[in-house]
């Protein structure tokens, strides 16, 4: 088990390291961030002191080593546009995306787990045709006309909600219906099929047999088997609410990190493109490389494999 753990602590460092490459790199695919900052009036000597001063003057290999010493210590660089520390910027953002973040998941894991176990233990009901149906739209449908049609019924034509910004419980309502339906699609879907699979085998019926209560066999027996694979999408799926809450934050003009990431492109700012996908990127390894842990203490074959 200590070997599993390990090897997979340095496969996600190193997959960590590939995205700092990457994303160093791709950030400078999309033009000169002087360009954004120097005003028309200013000379050619101007604008390569400009350049020198943030250091985009320097071979990549070097701006690299910078980037990744600072790192290093810490520091995720200084954001060419507010002349801030990214790490600074990226802590007013956080509260306001976990804030959307955990209450999406939340709400769509409490109605998505229930109606998947009963939708596979009623199969053929009009619960799991309307399960299916849910399940279908929520995944076909982009997130962004999802936002915008919510925006439009609720916020312009019924005045109900606000159509966006961040401030009451009421600003919360529509960009985490947005995200949760989303998630709550493909929770839904795996729950039902990994409940079908369980629900079929022999020592359930073994449960049936000796008098088990269906409460008991649905949520004791069949549920904890059929959960593992749904923990793993589960952890996917929170994750995926990081990357669409780049959509939504900027849909509803949520202040988040999406926001903040989708401001950075826009701006050039490399600081930030580069700490804010950073950030997300170590979520998304971090979580993975905890649920593969998880999985050597809830399936004993991994144990003595690892």
């Amino acid at each position: 088990m200590g070997r599993f753990i390990l090897i997979r602590t340095l496969q996600s460092i190193a997959s960590l390291l590939a995205v700092t490459i990457v994303i160093f790199c791709l950030a400078r695919l999309t033009g000169d961030p002087a360009q954004m900052l120097i005003p028309d009036e200013w000379s050619a000597e101007q604008a390569e002191v400009l350049r020198e001063h943030l250091g985009l003057d320097k071979p990549i290999v070097v701006q690299y080593w910078i980037y990744m010493t600072g790192l290093a210590r810490g520091d995720l660089g200084t954001s060419n546009l507010a002349r801030l520390p990214v790490s600074s910027l990226i802590m007013e953002r956080v509260p306001a995306t976990l804030e959307l973040g955990l209450t999406s998941v939340a709400v769509a894991t409490a109605i998505a787990v229930p109606i998947g176990i009963y939708s596979a233990y009623f199969r053929g009901s009009p619960l799991d045709l309307f399960a299916r149906l849910m399940a279908v739209l929520g995944q076909s449908m982009p997130i962004f006309w999802l936002g915008i049609l919510l925006i439009m019924v609720f916020g312009v034509f019924l005045q109900w909600l606000p159509a966006g910004g961040r401030g009451s419980l009421a600003h919360l309502i529509l960009p985490s219906i947005t995200i949760g339906w989303y998630v709550s699609a493909g929770l839904m879907r795996l729950t039902r099929s990994s409940m079908l699979e369980v629900l079929e085998t022999d020592y359930v019926r073994l449960a049936r047999i000796k008098g088990v209560s269906e409460r008991v066999i649905l949520w004791k027996h069949a549920f904890r088997n059929a959960g593992v694979p749904v923990l793993t999408f589960w952890a996917i799926l929170a994750i995926g609410v990081l990357n669409g809450s780049v959509i939504t934050e900027t849909v509803f003009a949520w202040p988040g990190l999406g926001r903040l990431l989708i401001e950075g492109v826009y701006a050039r700012d490399f600081p930030i493109v580069q700490g804010v996908i950073l950030l997300l990127s170590s979520i998304f390894i971090f979580v993975n490389l905890a649920v593969d842990i998880l999985y050597v203490f809830l399936n004993p074959r991994l144990r003595y494999q690892g």
